[in-house]
Order: structure tokens, then C-alpha cells, then sequence
């Protein structure tokens, strides 16, 4: 099985040595992400599924693509109230595909 390169799942200027993983905010303009001094980390962790998802969608996989081990899904959108506020709710699926061995382990994908 093939892995997403890492400029698929964390934009075009990633770069990665044997201890650190380097990503640019600006490479996730594409996904409505807006680079500041001080973005949230709700924020970023969004802009990066957002913008992995377009690169590497679950439906390859369940489409028949068996070269790739990671996909992003899309559920269900619903509305829950949180005490007095009524919030949307829009989840993401990452599904990791391997061989089954009833274990998950990330050096596998």
C-alpha cells in the first residue's frame, strides 16, 4: 500500500528531519485558512484536515484505490445544543487501512 506524500496531507512547503515536522499556515489558504500570529490550535488541526481531505478523500479508497492507507470522510452534519447555544456539527472521518492484525500501529501507514 502507497502513503500520501506529505506535501498531500500538510501543503506544499513540508519539510521533515529525523526530529521535527515543519508546515507552513499558509499553505492552507486553499481551505478558507487565514495565517495569524496567534491562530487557535482548533484551527489549524481544522485547516490540516481540510486541506488533507482534498488530497487524499476516503472515497479513493473505498472507490478501489488499495494503493492508499489513509482516507478522509465527510459524516453526517447535525445540529446539538450545548447548554443555550445551538452548534453545527461537522465531523471528519479518518479511516487507516492495513492488514488486518487487530492492532493499530503508526509506523503501518
Amino acid at each position: 500500500m502507497s502513503v500520501a506524500t506529505l506535501q498531500q496531507v500538510f501543503g506544499a512547503n513540508a519539510t521533515q528531519d529525523a526530529t521535527t515536522v515543519t508546515i507552513h499556515k499558509a499553505d492552507f489558504a486553499s481551505v478558507g485558512f487565514t495565517p495569524a500570529t496567534a491562530n487557535t490550535a482548533d484551527s489549524i488541526l481544522a485547516a490540516i484536515v481540510a486541506f488533507a481531505e482534498t488530497n487524499i478523500p476516503d472515497s479513493a479508497v473505498t472507490g478501489g484505490d488499495t494503493t492508499r492507507t489513509v482516507g478522509i470522510a465527510d459524516g453526517y452534519q447535525t445540529i446539538t445544543t450545548v447548554g443555550t447555544s445551538q452548534l453545527l456539527v461537522l465531523p471528519k472521518t479518518i479511516n487507516f487501512y492495513s492488514p488486518f492484525n487487530g492492532t493499530f500501529d503508526p509506523d503501518n501507514y
